[in-house]
């Protein structure tokens, strides 16, 4: 069985920590960060306020990240991470599906980007003792969540989903997979700012609008996709937002070979909608995350 890398850098340069720097915490958050800290420390760690304002420590050499984040007050919004290197030898593909199958039956979730992914326990707290109460209980299931993977990519295969549509997950579970995202800067009416692939500004910034590539495993059909986008990790919702997503469009297959689909802008028809920072847009297809790709606003 190959053994996954450990990240050795930190977890921003592969995942996009959710950034909860002080000035972003209300005092509720910043509370809650600093009880987290101090109950991490009485366990015999040795926690530390990163860059990015989450709490980084290190069980047996590998890291662990503890992300408060900014957007959810009541009750707040925790995670507990581990990031990973992508194991050589699977397509990235691959390790999608087998992310998606892991995290049908896993308390704990897996978000996969290009080269990397991270292994997530995610909370909603009104304080930290339900913390320190499931702390250890996640801590188990992200250590012991590396043989479930590998197991996950052997069924899988190598190189699922990157040039063959005989995946029996993909033929039961999803449509396909993206294999590109691409992100450009548009006005209401569709009209194109920023063409896509190009260079993002925030003075101008407006309705930011993905066109996928995506490589079927059903030969026609028409399907729900959910889209998540964050700035920073943090989730943009609206008033008409789907739970957990920021908004949902539809895509129709015809054929089996890779389709291009643009799906609806999100944002606003102000100049200077979105400011400068790291961004991340996941897309979803039922509980499986199907493509995702990170850019920049500058």
């Amino acid at each position: 069985m190959k053994k996954l890398l450990m990240s050795v850098f930190c977890m921003a340069l592969c995942s996009l920590n959710v950034i909860s720097a002080d000035d972003d915490l209300n005092p509720a958050q910043l509370q809650l960060r600093n009880e987290i800290k101090q109950f991490i420390a009485e366990e015999g760690f040795m926690p530390e306020i990163d860059s990015d304002g989450d709490i980084h420590f290190k069980k047996e050499g590998d890291n662990y990240y503890i992300t408060v984040s900014a957007n959810d007050e009541a009750p707040m919004y925790v995670v507990l991470s581990r990031p990973f290197n992508n194991p050589e030898g699977y397509s990235p593909e691959a390790i999608k599906i087998a992310a998606s199958e892991l995290n049908l039956y896993k308390g704990v979730k897996v978000l996969c980007w290009d080269t990397s992914f991270s292994i997530r326990g995610e909370m909603f707290l009104v304080s930290s003792e339900a913390f320190k109460y499931s702390f250890y209980k996640i801590m188990s299931q992200l250590e012991n969540i590396e043989n479930d993977f590998m197991s996950e990519l052997e069924k899988v295969g190598p190189s699922a989903g990157s040039g063959s549509t005989s995946s029996s997950f993909g033929g039961i579970y999803v449509p396909g997979l993206i294999t590109d995202i691409q992100i450009a800067n548009v006005k209401q009416d569709g009209t194109i700012i920023n063409n896509y692939g190009s260079r993002l500004y925030d003075f101008n910034t407006r309705y930011l609008k993905p066109k996928i590539t995506l490589r079927p495993f059903k030969e026609s059909g028409t399907y729900t996709v959910y889209v998540k986008m964050f700035k920073n990790n943090v989730l943009s919702t609206g008033s008409s937002s789907p739970a957990g997503f920021s908004y949902s469009d539809e895509i129709t297959l015809s054929g089996s070979s890779s389709q291009t689909f643009y799906l609806s802008g999100w944002g606003s028809d102000s100049d200077g909608h979105w400011e400068e920072g790291d961004y991340r847009v996941e897309v979803w297809y039922g509980n499986y995350c199907i493509g995702s790709t990170t850019f920049e606003v500058r």
